[in-house]
């Protein structure tokens, strides 16, 4: 599988972060001998040489070593005829294990139809675990479970043997149950899907050599190394993201809409990218595409973290008669945090083309964190920004391009509901 699924090595424990989007991350025991990062998604799609892509959505991610859970759904996910699926739901878990951990990286997706019902299932469901501690040798495991899937008509069981390949003749090669552990002395790695796909001819415009991957999971455990000079970094950007929790409990939610999270030791310089393209959550949003950037460096003398959010072609509660209450050509946020010898700097910005609210055009100077109350619509913070500095744990900064909390309900979302739209943060630890 070492072909079709990429190993995640120690080094790539890469788009995962223990930063919450509310800032730096509470201090809490922790064990000093292991490190885990943990991800799931519902869907990933590749298509070389063209426009279609999108990465994890629905992510789930963690990365630290403080015992911590995440969850993540989204309702629907459609790709053109590549892909359309129902509810995806995602989460993520770490708990201590004597002196090291035990992590789980769980997806679930419902109502499958891929390559235009070449593959349907009414229901995927992929689990990923790994566990390492001092003294005993790690474990790692991969497993999905079908419900309804059928490949160009053939039905298949629940439980098929990890690795499973079959072939839809002149269309293209799938892999069932994809599983692939590494484990080296103290490190493990589980990584696992539940249908791995590679167009094998071109597919209504998309090229041979497209992938989709359903559920992709990966769970990791490492045994920590001390690190001369450069500091451990975090953070991320996600282009939209609607939710209203009343509690504990989460009353409606859009799941973070091309997220991308930073690698805990940087990029090397590097910029990494998530791009999603067509974005249409129904009756609240649609764009063009989303694109979330990532770029770190972690040396000695120098620790730098930049993430970006930007969303072109926005539309928010668009219908027959208006284009959105909320249009733009171009919106995002840029964030940035670098420690230099010691000393912190943090910094954001917000860009935008032709960005109007209710109709009225917006300056490109505007303010941070203006606030403006618009009727039928709720309150409209532009240019969010916030600075986190908590000296001996870290530095950090955000900015969300447009946070919205509705006084009226739209789209499924009730009163108090919140609307955050290019949202980034940047964050170095220590």
């Amino acid at each position: 599988m070492k072909t079709r699924l990429r190993t995640l090595t120690v080094a790539a424990v890469v788009a995962l972060s223990t930063v919450s989007l509310q800032g730096l991350p509470q201090a809490s025991a922790a064990t000093d001998t292991f490190a885990f990062g943990v991800s799931a998604g519902g869907t990933r799609i590749s298509a070389v040489g063209t426009t279609v892509t999108s990465d994890l959505t629905a992510e789930s991610s963690l990365i630290g070593r403080s015992p911590a859970s995440t969850s993540n759904q989204v309702a629907s996910v459609r790709v053109g005829t590549l892909a359309q699926v129902g509810a995806v739901n995602t989460d993520a878990a770490a708990v201590s294990s004597g002196n090291g951990f035990a992590t789980t990286a769980h997806a679930r997706t419902a109502n499958i139809s891929l390559l235009n019902g070449a593959i349907k299932a009414s229901a995927v469901d992929t689990t990923s675990k790994a566990e390492s501690k001092s003294d005993v040798t790690p474990t790692a495991s991969n497993h999905t479970e079908f419900v309804g899937l059928t490949i160009a008509g053939k039905k298949y069981p629940v439980n098929v043997p990890a690795n499973t390949g079959v072939t839809i003749p002149g269309l293209a090669q799938v892999t069932l149950n994809a599983s692939s552990i590494e484990i080296d002395g103290e490190t493990v790695v589980g990584q696992g899907a539940g249908l791995y796909v590679t167009l094998l001819k071109a597919f209504n415009g998309v090229a041979a050599g497209a992938v989709i991957v359903l559920n992709p999971t990966y769970a990791v455990v490492v045994p920590t190394t001390d690190q001369d000079g450069g500091l451990q970094l975090g953070g991320g950007g996600q282009g939209a993201y609607a939710y209203a929790h009343v509690g504990d409990e989460v009353e409606a939610e859009t799941g973070q809409i091309g997220r991308k999270t930073m690698p805990p030791r940087g990029t090397n310089g590097q910029t990494l990218s998530n791009t999603t393209a067509k974005v249409n959550v129904q009756g609240l949003l649609t764009a063009k595409a989303i694109e979330s950037t990532v770029n770190g460096t972690s040396v000695p003398a120098l620790s730098e973290a930049t993430a970006t959010s930007t969303i072109t072609e926005l539309r928010l509660f668009p219908s027959l008669l208006s284009s959105g209450v909320i249009t733009a050509t171009a919106i995002g946020s840029k964030s940035h945090v670098r420690v230099d010898d010691g000393t912190p700097v943090t910094e954001g910005s917000l860009q935008f083309i032709n960005l109007k609210i209710a109709g009225k055009a917006i300056p490109v100077d505007v303010a941070p964190n203006t606030t403006l109350h618009v009727a039928g619509l709720g309150k409209v913070v532009i240019n969010e920004q916030k600075e986190i500095r908590a000296p001996g744990f870290g530095h950090a900064f955000r900015v969300i391009a447009l946070h919205i909390t509705l006084d009226t309900a739209r789209a499924g979302l009730p009163v108090g509901a919140e609307i955050e739209l290019g949202h980034s943060y940047a964050v170095a630890f220590g």
